[in-house]
């Protein structure tokens, strides 16, 4: 079911929280053809015959374990049995996936960890098109460069995205074409361009077009690909935050299931310098968000490490480490929403700084093969040499090269993706004000290893 622009849709937020309602219009903020009820008991749910009110979607408050989710998912459908069901947990009740989706929810999601493909599975679910300067950066997707042609005809509209002013601004219609001299502005400005996330399907049909024009054997483009392996992630993380019982057999699959992304990403590939700072580009400029952080920081861990001159084996362990690095942060309290940790409050804080070590422990928790060397680095990415980092304050001597090399990535990527409505560092910039930071002295970053990367990058 799409909706037309000004016509709108039915949601049905249940929850006894006006927490979690607080929370979902955040989610949803800007999505302005939903019309949301909030349900705070499951007999509200049951009583209502609004002849007016007629939900195609709902959001379940997951929160309170997995009996009491079940009575508000069962209710739901009983009432409303054509609206599909989202339900929202956090890290307060252990929730088993598998008996809520056999009573009837469609999605289990964490509200927190797993936000940025909430607005991916409602629109889904719950399909509507949104017009106009004020689409939420959240119903768009970007796209990589390389996927676009000048001078071919779209099948999507293209969006800018001006952070500063939160204003998404339509740049091409369908029907129209991107010109080379777009293309290659917003190339040298690492830009993005943005498509709809429900044209999505229509962008990867162009995109296919594109590659078999350009005789590319598999025709699969890069956003495609990104797409896939962020949905991969997605899934494997669902796995860690599934309360249902776990085995070794289980483990190896999440285990293999990392190993295949980093596969489709060609992170271990042999690359000249040239070629690798090629791929670091790429992956720098974007909209930070915990799917994203764990691409990033694995895709710079292994880059960094060929920088390094490490063998293909541990080039492999620092894009493992990057990929499961904030598991933990799924065990947050589900008031930090998406906050900035500036701006946590001292309890929040609290718990942040042991989510290396909730990682490492919810890694082992579901049995994942992983080596000595890669949970070190999981658990080690956040300490500085100096003593000052966290969930341990170790020291330099402490801290292995593995965990020194990812702490590195963590820093670089942080300057050079987009947060807080604030523009990024280039990759170079970013690359030496490091260099100029462990020069210094303060003793936070190894002085070696930032020098080395810092050559290669200069040279």
């Amino acid at each position: 079911m799409k909706t037309t622009s000004g016509s709108t849709v039915d949601v049905l937020i249940g929850s006894p929280r006006n927490g979690f309602w607080e929370a979902v219009k955040v989610i949803l903020k800007g999505y302005y053809p939903y019309q949301l009820k909030h349900f705070h008991t499951i007999d509200e749910i049951l009583e209502s015959s609004e002849p007016n009110f007629s939900p195609i979607l709902a959001l379940i408050d997951g929160q309170d374990g997995t009996a009491q989710t079940n009575e508000w998912v069962q209710s739901t459908k009983m009432n409303y049995p054509d609206c599909h069901i989202i339900v929202l947990h956090a890290a307060a009740g252990s929730l088993n996936f598998d008996v809520v989706k056999k009573n009837g929810a469609d999605e289990v999601m964490h509200i927190n960890f797993d936000r940025e493909f909430i607005s991916d599975m409602v629109l889904q679910l719950a399909p509507i098109e949104m017009e106009g300067d004020n689409i939420p950066i959240t119903a768009l997707m970007p796209v990589d460069l390389r996927d676009m042609e000048a001078e071919m005809n779209i099948n999507f509209d293209v969006y800018v995205h001006l952070p500063v002013n939160h204003r998404s601004v339509l740049l091409r219609k369908t029907g129209d074409c991107v010109d080379e001299r777009h293309l290659e502005k917003f190339k040298t400005l690492k830009q993005q361009m943005y498509i709809k996330k429900t044209q999505m399907n229509a962008f990867f049909e162009y995109a296919r077009t594109v590659m078999s024009l350009r005789n590319i054997p598999l025709p699969v483009s890069m956003t495609e690909k990104f797409h896939r392996s962020k949905r991969a992630i997605y899934e494997i993380m669902a796995q860690f935050l599934n309360g249902a019982g776990t085995d070794y057999q289980e483990g190896k699959l999440i285990f293999d299931k990392c190993k295949n992304i980093v596969a489709d990403f060609e992170l271990t590939k042999d690359l000249s310098p040239q070629e690798i700072f090629d791929e670091i580009f790429r992956f720098t400029g974007n909209t930070r968000s915990l799917y994203h952080d764990c691409i990033c920081l694995s895709a710079y861990g292994a880059y960094f490490a060929q920088l390094l001159g490490w063998n293909h084996e541990k080039r492999e362990s620092a894009a493992m480490a990057g990929l499961l690095h904030n598991i933990g942060l799924a065990q947050l309290p589900a008031s930090v929403g998406d906050k900035n940790p500036k701006n946590y409050t001292d309890e929040e804080l609290s718990e942040y700084i042991l989510y290396p070590d909730r990682s490492v422990i919810m890694v082992k928790g579901k049995k994942v093969p992983l080596t000595p060397e890669i949970s070190d680095a999981i658990g080690q990415h956040r300490e500085n040499g100096n003593g000052s980092g966290f969930p341990k304050k170790l020291t330099a001597e402490d801290i292995s090269d593995m965990g020194k090399l990812m702490g590195l990535a963590y820093r670089f990527h942080e300057m050079t993706a987009l947060q807080d409505s604030q523009q990024a560092m280039t990759a170079t910039q970013a690359i030496s004000t490091l260099r100029e930071a462990a020069l210094n002295g303060n003793g936070e970053l190894d002085l070696v290893l930032t020098t080395q990367v810092f050559k290669k990058w200069k040279a």
